[in-house]
């Protein structure tokens, strides 16, 4: 299948394109509670995404998410495609060893580990309040580091349950390392004997006794208290991958690997729907999909796009759960990949909220370059609409009345202001669709560059929910 980035993939109001090119570019949809904006354009492009061929990957936050897609997989004859990761087992994804396995220069590297659980912990640790002091963050990571080091020159392996387990056995005193039950019943005593057993080149033999100069000398010698702090910060981000369903989906050893949900498989035409909703299953659902959002990122941005040329689109809805700092990285270079956007949120302030830095905020919609504005309530995200469309030299015109004498005198005036070409109350005024508005929905399209009808800047445009 050939790909044509210059090809139509929709047309707004029936004749304005929307192209792949402009896909890649991103797309964020703003709109309140009720606007339309998932069964308006977000409907609309949805079904043109996968009537082109695109492969993609789905985030779920509300239980109807999966529903939903299965519906537009259906209209647009795509539902071979669609591959439902849920909490059945029947497909699994052991997310550290894919990153040991998988393909490129990277693989097996321990800071890549690392980072995989950092993107975790920003995932939990902004519900949680966590975070904050450096330090923290700074110390979890050594931990995790070493933990990942140990397990893989001891055992050529690592799991969520196997760090665990060496940091819930590592010695908690300078005494301890000598106990005789410690030695015995330690299972990061018997790796660091296992790991000494082996027969390493020079460069592993470094990275060996680091790890076991941390785990002998430097952890038990470190404050109780803050020892405990360390150790509470990497159970809390590991928990949930150790107990179910999630330690069956993301920890253990696949009993069938070809049932492994690859990000890989995208790129093939696959649309992996991420079936483990924020409603049913809280922060670790949350967690969970966004390390796998995380590493389908990094799969998409390694692949060669002559060898592989599909297109490929990261679909999510109440975008605020699932945003995290890799996405403002992400989306400056996704073009090139050709990975097509696609974020769907009621508000800015939903965004500040989880991200907790209007900067962070800016960056991320700043780098979706098409942006679709819904009925909407809020004021900050109406005057951000507002700007970004621009301003223009604005006439008004007005009509006085006044008596002069005994006669009533009529006149005309008109003045020039600089103001927005579309004021803020206009998007609180968009039909929001439903039998009121025949089942219209209205919204303000902007992209980056691009010039309208009469040469604006902007172009009110409808979707229809039927």
């Amino acid at each position: 299948m050939t790909f044509n980035l210059d090809a139509p993939l929709y047309h707004f109001n029936g004749e304005h394109a929307f192209t792949t090119r402009q896909a890649c570019e991103g797309v964020q949809i703003l709109g309140g509670i009720g606007s339309g904006k998932t069964s308006g354009s977000g409907a609309a492009l949805a079904r043109a995404y996968l009537r082109a061929g695109f492969g993609g990957l789905v985030l779920c936050a509300k239980k109807d998410e999966l529903e939903t897609w299965q519906g537009y997989a259906r209209e647009t004859g795509r539902e071979d495609s669609l591959l439902i990761f849920d909490n059945s087992g029947e497909w699994v994804f052991p997310f550290l060893q894919y990153e040991i396995e998988r393909e490129g220069e990277g693989a097996g590297y321990t800071e890549n580990i690392v980072r995989l659980f950092m993107t975790v912990h920003e995932a939990i640790s902004r519900r949680t309040g966590g975070g904050g002091d450096p330090y923290w963050t700074s110390a979890m990571q050594q931990l995790i580091r070493n933990a990942v080091d140990l397990a893989l020159i001891a055992t050529g392996s690592v799991s969520v349950p196997v760090l665990y387990d060496i940091v819930r056995t590592a010695p908690q005193s300078m005494e301890e390392r000598f106990s005789e039950q410690w030695q015995d019943e330690s299972y990061c005593c018997q790796l660091l004997l296992q790991g000494n057993s082996q027969n390493l080149d020079k460069w592993a033999q470094y990275d060996f006794d680091a790890c076991a100069a941390f785990w002998m000398r430097e952890f038990p010698a470190i404050s109780p208290k803050t020892r405990s702090g360390i150790i509470s910060m990497f159970t809390v981000t590991a928990d949930c991958f150790m107990r179910r369903p999630f330690r069956q989906l993301f920890s253990e050893p696949p009993e069938n690997p070809e049932r492994i949900a690859y990000p890989e498989l995208t790129q093939e035409g696959v649309v992996i729907v991420m079936n483990l909703p924020v409603k049913e299953y809280g922060d670790a659902g949350r967690a969970v999909q966004v390390v796998y959002k995380y590493m389908w990122q990094q799969a998409i941005e390694r692949r060669n796009v002559r060898e592989n040329p599909r297109p490929v689109f990261l679909w999510v809805d109440e975008a605020q759960n699932f945003a995290t700092e890799y996405d403002m990285q992400f989306q400056a270079t996704a073009r090139s990949s050709r990975a097509c956007t696609v974020y769907l949120t009621q508000n800015l302030p939903n965004y500040f909220a989880e991200l907790g830095n209007k900067d962070r905020v800016h960056s991320l919609v700043g780098n979706l370059q098409t942006k679709i504005w819904h009925a909407n309530s809020d004021p900050e995200t109406n005057t951000h609409a507002a700007e970004v469309i621009g301003r223009s030299w604005q006439t008004r015109r007005g009509e006085s009345q006044n008596f002069g004498g005994q006669a009533l005198n009529f006149g005309q005036s008109s003045n020039e202001s600089f103001d927005y070409d579309v004021p803020p109350q206009v998007f609180t005024r968009l039909p929001k669709g439903g039998p009121d508005n025949a089942n219209v929905v209205g919204g303000v399209v902007f992209q980056n560059g691009r010039s309208w009808e009469g040469n604006n800047t902007y172009l009110f445009a409808t979707f229809n929910q039927r």
